[in-house]
C-alpha cells in the first residue's frame, strides 16, 4: 500500500465527491419515474473509488435501492451503523446559476443538488473507512453503513434494511443519521455555538380531506355555497386553528442539557422546563416557525384539486394536508382534530400515509457520551444539544431495533446554509466537507 493513499488526499476527496453528484440520483414519488439503473451505477461508483472497503467489507444490494456494507471489527455483540441516502430530490436548472449536476467547485464551494443533503455524508463514511482500513486499523465493533435510495420520497428501503438486520438477530449500540448540525446562531436562550442532535422525530402523516355533493351543474346559476367555496372554507379555519402546545421529552431534555451553559439568570428556566412552560410555551408562538414546530403539532395545505371547467360547478373537491405530529398526538387523533375543525358535515378525511412520533433515543449511555466526546474533539468543546427534529429521517426506522440512534449531520450549517437544502444553489465548502472526514474518522475510532 503507497504512502499516499495512507492519506486522506484534499483533491481525491473532491474527485470522489464530484463524481457523486454527477450522478443524477433523483427519486420521486412516482416510482415509476425514477431511473433505477442510475442507483445501480451509483453503487457501482462506490465500489471503484473505496476498493479497500470493498476488499474488506461484505454488502448487499436489498430492495431496489437499499446498499448495505458490513466492515468487520473485533466483536459483533454491538455494532455501529452510519447512515447516509442516496436519492436527492430534482433542481429545477432555470433557476441555478450553475448546472445542478456537473459539480462545479467555485470559490472553494462545491455546488450541486446533494451537497448537503446528504451524498456529503455519504462520501466521507466513505472516505473515512477507506481511510481507516488501508491504515489498518480495526474498530471495536462491526461498522454497518446504510445508504437508502428512496428517503426524498419516504420510500421502504430503510425499512428493508431494518428488516434485513433483525432477521439477522442484529441490535445495534449505535446509530448515525443525518439530522441537526453545529448551528453558529444557537437558539433562543442561548446564543452560542451548539452542535444540536435529534433524539426524536416528530410523526408525519399525509391526509386527503374533500367534499362531495354530486350535484355539479351550470356555473350560470351557482349554489348559495359550492363544494369548492365550502372547501376552502375549511382550509381557511384549518390555517387558523393552532393545536395545542406540549412539552415533549425531547424538548425538556434539550432544556435540561442546555442549562450547564446558559447565563445564571436563565439557569432556572432551562433547569425546570415544565415550571416555567406557560412562558415557553407563550415565547413558542413569537419566537419563529423552527421552535414554535417543535412544541405543537403543525398542518400545512399542499396539494388542491377541483374542477376541470371554468363554467362547471365541481362535484367534489379535495385538498391534501401534511400534518407533522408532536409526542402525544398520533395519525389519527390528528385526523379526528381536522374533521372538528373543518366543521363541515360532508368532510371526508382519509390518512393517505403516516407514521406517529418516534420514540426518544437514550442519552444516559455510552453511545451519546462518545459521540459528544467525538463532537467537543472536532469542534472544539462546544456544547452537545439533544433536541426534537421537526423533519423527518430514515433514523425512524432503526428506532424499531435499537434505542440508540442519533441524527446529526456533522458540518456547520448557517441559516443560509439551511435554507439552501432542497433550494437553489445547494453547495458545501470543501472545508466543511473535509472536516465530516475527519469526524468519521475520530467516531470509528470511539465505537
Amino acid at each position: 500500500m503507497t504512502e499516499e493513499k495512507k492519506r486522506i488526499s484534499r483533491e481525491r476527496v473532491i474527485e470522489h465527491f464530484q463524481k457523486m453528484i454527477r450522478l443524477r440520483t433523483v427519486s420521486h414519488q412516482d416510482g415509476s419515474l425514477t431511473d433505477q439503473a442510475v442507483f445501480r451505477r451509483f453503487r457501482d461508483l462506490l465500489r471503484e473509488l473505496y476498493p479497500a472497503v470493498f476488499a474488506a467489507a461484505q454488502a448487499w444490494e436489498i430492495g431496489a435501492y437499499g446498499f448495505l456494507i458490513q466492515i468487520p471489527g473485533k466483536s459483533s455483540a454491538a455494532p455501529s451503523v452510519l447512515m447516509a441516502h442516496m436519492d436527492v430530490v430534482d433542481a429545477d436548472e432555470k433557476t441555478w446559476s450553475v448546472p445542478p449536476f456537473d459539480a462545479v467547485l467555485q470559490d472553494g464551494r462545491i455546488y450541486g443538488r446533494g451537497t448537503l443533503d446528504t451524498k456529503c455524508t455519504l462520501c466521507a463514511i466513505m472516505e473515512a473507512a477507506e481511510y481507516n482500513l488501508n491504515r489498518g486499523f480495526v474498530p471495536e465493533q462491526d461498522i454497518y453503513l446504510s445508504f437508502g435510495g428512496e428517503e426524498e420520497v419516504s420510500g421502504k428501503t430503510c425499512a428493508e434494511i431494518v428488516s434485513f438486520l433483525a432477521e439477522q438477530g442484529i441490535r445495534p449500540g449505535f446509530v448515525l443519521d443525518e439530522g441537526g448540525a453545529v448551528i453558529p446562531e444557537g437558539m433562543p436562550g442561548y446564543r452560542g455555538q451548539a452542535a444540536m442532535i435529534g433524539i426524536a422525530e416528530k410523526g408525519v402523516a399525509n391526509y386527503r380531506l374533500s367534499i362531495a355533493d354530486g350535484s355539479g351543474g351550470h356555473a350560470s346559476v351557482p349554489p348559495r355555497h359550492t363544494v369548492a367555496g365550502r372547501l376552502a372554507k375549511a382550509a381557511v379555519r384549518l390555517e387558523q386553528y393552532r393545536f395545542p402546545a406540549r412539552l415533549s421529552t425531547a424538548v425538556r431534555t434539550m432544556f435540561e442539557e442546555l442549562s450547564h451553559v446558559v447565563p445564571g439568570y436563565e439557569k432556572p428556566l432551562f433547569r425546570h422546563p415544565r415550571l416555567a412552560w406557560p412562558a415557553i410555551a407563550s415565547a413558542a408562538a413569537v419566537l419563529g416557525s423552527t421552535f414554535n414546530a417543535m412544541v405543537r403539532t403543525t398542518t400545512a395545505v399542499t396539494l388542491m384539486q377541483g374542477g376541470t371547467s371554468y363554467n362547471v360547478l365541481p362535484e367534489r373537491c379535495e385538498i391534501g394536508v401534511n400534518a407533522r405530529l408532536v409526542e402525544g398526538d398520533t395519525v389519527q387523533s390528528v385526523a379526528e382534530t381536522l374533521r372538528k375543525v373543518g366543521k363541515d358535515p360532508a368532510l371526508q378525511v382519509d390518512v393517505i400515509s403516516g407514521s406517529d412520533p418516534t420514540p426518544v433515543s437514550d442519552i444516559n449511555c455510552e453511545a451519546w457520551r462518545k459521540l459528544c466526546k467525538v463532537i467537543r474533539s472536532v469542534w472544539k468543546d462546544i456544547p452537545a444539544a439533544p433536541y426534537q427534529m421537526n423533519g423527518g429521517t430514515d433514523g425512524r426506522f432503526f428506532a424499531k431495533i435499537t434505542p440508540y440512534v442519533y441524527r446529526f449531520t456533522p458540518m456547520v450549517m448557517s441559516r443560509e446554509d439551511r435554507a439552501k437544502v432542497h433550494g437553489t444553489d445547494e453547495s458545501i465548502e470543501v472545508s466543511a466537507l473535509m472536516k465530516m472526514v475527519t469526524f468519521y474518522v475520530r467516531l470509528t475510532e470511539e465505537l
